[in-house]
């Protein structure tokens, strides 16, 4: 069994390639890749990232067996949800020794073919300093607008951008039908971006405008003085108070039953209901 470590450089950069590696210390094996700075797919960053990862590690032959040791940065989480899935031996991990120095050596040698002053190092881990070194420098350039880092390819899809949710206890306006979410229903919460501010709009589950990530909410069916009420299996985030169909007191955190009857919010128990 060996043990990789896949880090990335430079993604906090606003110019230039992120660097994606692949490495083992054990024995010693090195692959490396930067993400391009633009592509026609439409997939965002996460999931390019992942596709040039799996590429590497069918390269270097990384099997099931061996333990894979993955950055937690956001570049990854494609990448992390595909390792679960297919069943690899993987875990995040902090990464300080020969994937670190690899990853941030194959971005600085990126800016020196560049053109970027040697002397622009990276401190003490002092991106911040940096990266404004770097993108003041590509600012100053004539052609500097080739090493700009596409923002928008990066952006996950828009079908990406919309989850499937919870209300829990604070009701919404319905952006699609202007109607009003009740708490403790689904809805779809959009994301995005708008002139430099981030923006949410919630949707009605019929209402949104394209089907969206699939959520752990569960959905259950109650038989309640003769009538089938709707609802959410939901953790209690309240105080601990009594149960209002038992008396017996709920849990924080304990997951139960909500739904509703005649507009009449119902909650309580899992026991406490027949569900189906």
């Amino acid at each position: 069994m060996r043990t990789w470590y896949i880090e990335d450089a430079g993604g906090g950069c606003q110019a230039f390639s992120e660097v994606l590696v692949l490495v083992s210390e054990e024995p010693q094996e090195i692959y490396t890749v930067e993400v391009p700075i633009t592509w026609d797919e439409k997939i965002g960053l996460e999931e390019v990232a992942c596709k040039l990862v799996i590429d590497m590690m069918k390269k270097a032959g990384v099997t099931k067996e061996d333990q894979v040791l993955v950055c937690s940065g956001n570049v990854f989480h494609t990448l992390h949800q595909w390792l679960e899935q297919e069943g690899y031996n993987w875990s995040t991990s902090k990464m300080d020794g020969l994937a670190h120095n690899v990853a941030e050596n194959a971005f600085y040698q990126q800016l020196i073919k560049a053109g970027v002053p040697p002397e622009f190092k990276l401190e003490g881990r002092d991106y911040r300093s940096f990266y404004h070194n770097v993108e003041t420098w590509v600012k100053e350039q004539s052609d500097g607008t080739k090493y700009l880092k596409d923002r928008e390819a990066r952006q996950k899809p828009a079908e990406q951008r919309y989850k499937l949710k919870s209300t829990f206890s604070k009701s919404r306006k319905c952006r699609g039908c202007g109607g009003i979410i009740k708490a403790y229903s689904p809805l779809v919460e959009h994301r995005f971006r708008e002139q430099g501010k981030r923006h949410r709009h919630y949707y009605h589950p019929e209402c949104s405008p394209v089907e969206p990530l699939k959520c752990n909410l569960e959905y259950a069916t109650a038989t309640m003085d003769g009538n089938q009420v709707q609802g959410l299996l939901l953790p209690f985030k309240s105080e601990a108070s009594p149960c209002p169909v038992c008396g017996q007191p709920i849990k924080p955190g304990e997951k139960i039953f909500y739904g509703y009857l005649d507009e009449q919010l119902v909650y309580g128990h899992i026991g406490c209901f027949e569900l189906f």
